[in-house]
């Protein structure tokens, strides 16, 4: 059997509750915890087959992948990883009652902006973005026209507590469609947000045939930490920064891409393997370009572009290594986070102006690939 016969047969919240995970419905119906004796927790989508744990950023993925980070879990020998995970998979082909996803997925909210009171917010308003986050008022000034004050009228009974709420709209329209909520010591998404088509628009120039750089990114705070080390070169009049959030949804990027299309594109995503996998799937759709998810080696990632294949290591995986590799030319620029004078990488660019970096961080560069 293939890698994909065992992911379209077996689920992973069996293999999960084999090894001992018990679930936690009162966390989630949709996307469900699971949480073994020593710790470990999972979040498991039965429906898309993918999971993450939260404490890990590399311990996510489909069904090899989970398999693969827990071998040590299964009482099995073998000679490399790719051996062990068939031999642990294929004790479970045989079970029927493993094909099942046994948890009832209740239908998604709608958004209802009706039960949220809005306000503009003042840069003191906005102080956990400064204290916590470490962005300046003049960065905080300049994107307060996209940022609002939100209270959720029906959560919170009585006085509803204020969060800070990154209006999520679509290109076309100024119709709010959702809210990426942040506060102290939290960090959610309004329900029924419309994740799928939604974004975060800070769009200085209001016309896209007068848009001279689009800059894409994965959440508005590192956006705006990009804008903040980079403002003296960057022509802000004349941008619009764009925030996908968390992941990216193929309507996300298809619908900001035809709003400003021939426009400059240029890319703020962490930097990391997921990061580096959007850039790629950016330079994809502005090249007009279907290219089918890569297979994953051991450590490789294997493409199938234009009839050609070819491998990246994936500890080398870059937009740069791709385009060469696959003759693409995009033109898209790719910026990611480092400093200059100890050439640190960063996770993402809010990581170098972070409160608990500022003593390890003299001067900050865009990394250009």
């Amino acid at each position: 059997m293939t890698f994909q016969d065992y992911r379209e047969r077996i689920a992973i919240t069996a293999v999960a509750e084999s090894l001992g995970y018990k679930v936690n419905l009162q966390k989630g119906k949709a996307v469900l915890e699971f949480k073994h004796s020593d710790g470990d927790t999972v979040l498991i989508d039965p429906v898309k087959k993918l999971y993450f744990n939260r404490d890990c950023t590399n311990d996510r993925g489909d069904l090899i992948e989970f398999v693969k980070n827990r071998l040590s879990r299964f009482n099995v020998s073998y000679q490399n990883v790719f051996s062990g995970i068939n031999k642990v998979l294929q004790s479970y082909v045989n079970e029927p009652h493993l094909l099942k996803v046994e948890y009832s997925i209740p239908e998604p909210k709608k958004f209802d902006s009706s039960r949220y009171q809005i306000a503009n917010p003042s840069v003191f308003k906005l102080h956990y973005l400064i204290q916590e986050r470490g962005l300046d008022p003049e960065t905080i000034k300049r994107f307060s026209p996209f940022i609002h004050l939100v209270k959720d009228t029906e959560k919170t009974k009585g006085r509803p507590y204020e969060n800070i709420g990154f209006p999520l709209t679509k290109p076309v329209s100024n119709e709010v469609v959702g809210y990426d909520l942040r506060n102290y010591g939290f960090k959610g998404v309004a329900p029924g947000s419309d994740r799928k088509s939604g974004m975060w628009i800070a769009d200085f120039v209001g016309a896209p045939q007068r848009t001279r750089n689009v800059f894409l990114g994965e959440n508005p705070i590192d956006l705006m930490s990009f804008y903040q080390l980079n403002k003296h070169r960057l022509d802000v009049d004349n941008a619009a920064f764009v925030s996908f959030g968390g992941g990216i949804a193929k309507s996300q990027l298809q619908g900001a891409l035809q709003h400003w299309a021939g426009v400059k594109i240029h890319t703020a995503f962490d930097n990391d393997y997921q990061g580096k996998m959007y850039d790629i799937a950016v330079a994809m759709q502005v090249s007009g370009k279907d290219v089918p998810l890569p297979q994953k080696k051991e450590d490789s990632l294997l493409f199938l572009v234009n009839g050609k294949s070819f491998e990246i290591q994936v500890a080398k995986i870059s937009l740069a290594a791709f385009e060469r590799a696959s003759g693409i030319r995009s033109g898209v620029t790719v910026h990611k986070a480092a400093s200059e004078n100890n050439g640190i990488a960063f996770k993402d660019f809010n990581d170098i102006i972070h409160p608990k970096n500022a003593t390890q961080v003299s001067k900050i560069s865009t990394i250009k690939y």
